[in-house]
């Protein structure tokens, strides 16, 4: 269930949120009924998760392979910009219209805690009081994404290894490796690159919108879907569809 948390800053309630996604992926979540969560590492952007150097603590990195995310972008309408760096040649995309509140509300029933926080964009000097403050920070140069995260930790112990030991084995073995690349070895072998949890979808949908120039054939695909699995989610058009009123 959603937790509150002093890195983690929530916004009102009433925030509209959306995810862009492929069809492909909108069928899983459909189909699963869960949201998936990609280990810190596992994203585009190698920064992410990395501690600010001013920390002098080089055993705090493992916070990339500890804690896994779920991204979404904070906008009363939607974004032109996300439709072209989510969606793809085929026509085939759709975005989830959703607020923190029904967000909220979809993890109700989850038994382990969830973090949800607006990321910080401002690259101010973080205390080194709280691991978390690195998850909910991105360079400016992401601004752009108005990115709300959800965060859960995975099962194993949040102790750091000493990596000390390891280096001076790996030494051994004339192996020479770095702080990260013990990290990724060590997590890698019992933390998964993913983790899915359970979702009331009829709670997290609100609407589903058709990407610009999407084929007539998803619309059709997604009413399908929905009346069978999420009956109350109204399905609509991008406003950015140039035919979209006729379509309406």
């Amino acid at each position: 269930m959603y937790e509150e948390h002093s890195a983690f800053q929530t916004p009102p309630h009433s925030r509209i949120i959306w995810r862009y996604m492929s069809f492909e992926k909108f069928v899983w979540l459909i189909a699963q009924e869960k949201l998936y969560f990609a280990r810190l590492d596992q994203h585009d952007d190698w920064w992410e998760g990395l501690i600010p150097k001013s920390w002098n603590s080089q055993n705090k990195r493992y916070i990339r392979f500890n804690a896994y995310i779920n991204c979404w972008h904070m906008n009363n309408s939607e974004s032109d910009s996300m439709w072209k760096i989510y969606g793809n040649q085929n026509g085939e995309t759709v975005a989830i219209k959703s607020s923190v509140g029904h967000l909220i509300e979809s993890l109700a029933k989850l038994s382990n805690p969830v973090y949800i926080g607006k990321i910080d964009y401002a690259e101010l000097n973080m205390p080194q009081s709280n691991l978390y403050l690195p998850v909910t920070c991105k360079r400016n140069e992401f601004r752009h994404e108005k990115e709300l995260r959800l965060c859960i930790s995975s099962d194993c112990s949040f102790n750091p290894p000493n990596l000390s030991n390891l280096k001076q084995e790996y030494l051994s073995l004339g192996v020479d490796k770095s702080d990260m690349e013990l990290l990724k070895d060590i997590y890698s072998k019992w933390n998964p690159k993913g983790i899915s949890i359970k979702v009331n979808l009829s709670m997290l949908l609100r609407e589903v919108i058709m990407c610009p120039d999407c084929r007539s054939s998803l619309k059709k695909s997604v009413d399908y879907i929905l009346k069978r699995k999420v009956p109350g989610a109204k399905i609509k058009y991008s406003k950015y569809d140039p035919c979209h009123q006729k379509k309406r």
